[in-house]
């Protein structure tokens, strides 16, 4: 694929420089290898070929279709414009050799695909005037100011206010500061109004800042504001607000975790605001539904908090949105709480899959909601009033529900759930504090003995009966099965004694001395010596036959009894 574009594009190298000899100064042989990052990839390769023999003879035609190449890829106006002849913008590379340039075009991000990690990394956040060699050199520990021609100044570790006094026309005239190293933790933008009240371009870095302490005065020349490489975790919308001339605004680098909707004076600021640590758990979502074109690379940022880790941060909000409808637009969940506890990359790895999680405690449900959203892991529904948990074994998307959380509600009976699929795959299962006195203790051996992915089992806080034989075989479950029925030793039976008085008693501890009764040993003493008469008789039937049946067959006599019957 790349083959073509790049056997395609040498032609357009050809033409050009068959017929561009009155450019050649501004576009030097322009050489263009475009690398189409594009979902259709047979689609961009028609689209270029199409557009190969329309090209011009002029910079001002090659530039225009461009752009329309760019168009009808569907890719961004905004990084259409940057494709300039004559005065190549950010966004463009330089191959290094005899002028050539490497143009990269990126379609814009679709919200339910991930992006290659590849291409959000910030290419370049330091400002080249603070890392300058010679410069860190001169004034190594020092604080200095240098006042240099055009008008740029450049300042190290701060201000000092003496020589700042002596020098105040010489700021005075600075149409570009910059403050490397900024050595306090707070930065107050008022000062600019006196220090620098002409300023047009301004640029600060240091890695003890992390608060701007005001609102940027009103700065009427002010037009590119260059904040990056500090530890600036938090901004105000207004921050930049009174500065009707502001176009530019690049706060890449930084330790924002949080977007906020800046409120500006002037028409279009460009905001660059990639490289931060974005923590995707907070309420971003108005971001998806900006149409005013500032935030120029949002879709380039990148979640860094423990949930969304280097997932895109318009996928988590644009799946964050649709969770959202989807609990709001049905009446029964509407007043739950719907969130996403984990964005996992699909086994194809060609799209994202949210584990999500519904938390409905305390909204006096009678049962189990009948609708849950898609990819629903975890469901809360604690401290309710449901009865029966019938629903999951009969309601597909609770198949995707791996926690539940059913704590005091008034649940009688889980023997519904006897060899359903739900019970053999259940992660967590969380029955505190209900109205259960037995449960099929054999059910729940069979099921935790064929569930790979069981995890806890919560039985505390119920009221079971602590019958002799249901009491021994609980106890039996719960010793085998510590490791998973965390609250084992939590659980308590009662008894009831001759006055009718609940006495509650720790099932891992009991002895059959403490549920077994005399008059219920007798009654088992004597069924057991029932049983082993009547097995001993049917033995003894089967071996008296077997014998008669032998004699027969060899003497031919008929037994004793069968010869007296008349």
């Amino acid at each position: 694929m790349r083959t073509e574009i790049n056997t395609k594009i040498d032609t357009v190298k050809n033409t050009l420089e068959s017929k561009l000899d009155a450019v050649t100064t501004d576009i030097q042989a322009l050489r263009t290898e475009c690398a189409v990052k594009f979902k259709d990839h047979d689609a961009a390769l028609d689209a270029l070929n199409g557009r190969i023999d329309d090209v011009a003879a002029s910079g001002e035609d090659l530039l225009k279709h461009f752009k329309a190449i760019c168009k009808q890829l569907g890719l961004d106006e905004r990084l259409s414009s940057m494709v300039d002849i004559k005065r190549l913008k950010a966004g463009t590379l330089s191959d290094g050799d005899n002028g050539l340039v490497l143009v990269h075009f990126v379609p814009p991000t679709r919200a339910e695909l991930p992006m290659s990690l590849k291409n959000l990394a910030v290419d370049n956040v330091i400002i080249a005037e603070c890392s300058d060699p010679a410069r860190l050199r001169m004034f190594e520990g020092k604080q200095h100011c240098s006042f240099e021609p055009g008008g740029r100044t450049v300042c190290f570790r701060g201000l000092d206010t003496r020589r700042t006094l002596h020098s105040q026309g010489r700021f005075n005239r600075t149409k570009e500061l910059i403050l490397c190293d900024w050595p306090t933790q707070r930065f107050d933008p008022r000062e600019l109004a006196e220090l620098v009240p002409n300023v047009e371009k301004f640029a600060i870095t240091g890695e003890r800042m992390w608060m701007l302490k005001y609102d940027f005065p009103p700065l009427m020349n002010l037009w590119a504001i260059n904040i990056t490489g500090t530890k600036l975790n938090q901004t105000r919308a207004s921050s930049f607000q009174r500065l009707p001339a502001l176009r530019q605004l690049n706060m890449r680098g930084n330790a924002l975790v949080e977007i906020v909707p800046f409120v500006f004076r002037s028409a279009h600021v460009d905001i660059y605001l990639q490289g931060n640590p974005w923590n995707c758990t907070n309420d971003m979502i108005w971001l998806l539904e900006e149409r005013s074109g500032f935030y120029a690379d949002k879709a380039l940022l990148v979640c860094k908090d423990w949930k969304y880790t280097g997932r895109p941060m318009v996928t988590a909000m644009e799946y964050k949105r649709v969770l959202r409808e989807h609990c709001r637009s049905h009446e029964e969940i509407r007043n739950c709480t719907c969130r996403i506890s984990y964005l996992r990359l699909s086994d194809s790895g060609k799209a994202f899959q949210p584990m999500v999680t519904v938390n409905c405690t305390g909204k006096e449900f009678y049962r189990l909601p009948s609708y849950l959203p898609p990819n629903t892991t975890v469901l809360h529904v604690a401290n309710n009033r449901i009865t029966e948990v019938e629903l999951l074994t009969r309601v597909e998307m609770y198949m995707q529900v791996k926690d539940i959380y059913l704590d005091n509600n008034n649940i009688t009976s889980i023997d519904i759930l006897e060899d359903s699929e739900w019970l053999d795959n259940f992660r967590i299962l969380s029955l505190r504090g209900n109205q259960i006195k037995r449960i099929r203790v054999y059910t729940m051996e069979h099921a935790l003995q064929r569930n790979a992915h069981v995890g806890m089992l919560f039985l505390s806080d119920n009221p079971w009966r602590c019958g002799c034989r249901f009491a021994t075989r609980m106890q039996e479950f719960l010793r085998k099965h510590e490791s998973v029925v965390v609250d084992s030793r939590n659980i308590t039976c009662y008894t009831l004694n001759d006055e009718g008085h609940k006495s509650f008693l720790p099932v891992m501890t009991l002895t059959p001395n403490d549920v077994c009764r005399e008059t219920e040993d007798n009654r088992a003493a004597i069924y057991d010596v029932m049983s082993i008469v009547f097995a001993s008789l049917i033995a003894l039937i089967f071996t008296k036959l077997a014998y008669d049946y032998y004699i027969y067959r060899k003497y031919g006599k008929l037994p004793w009894l069968i010869m007296k019957m008349p």
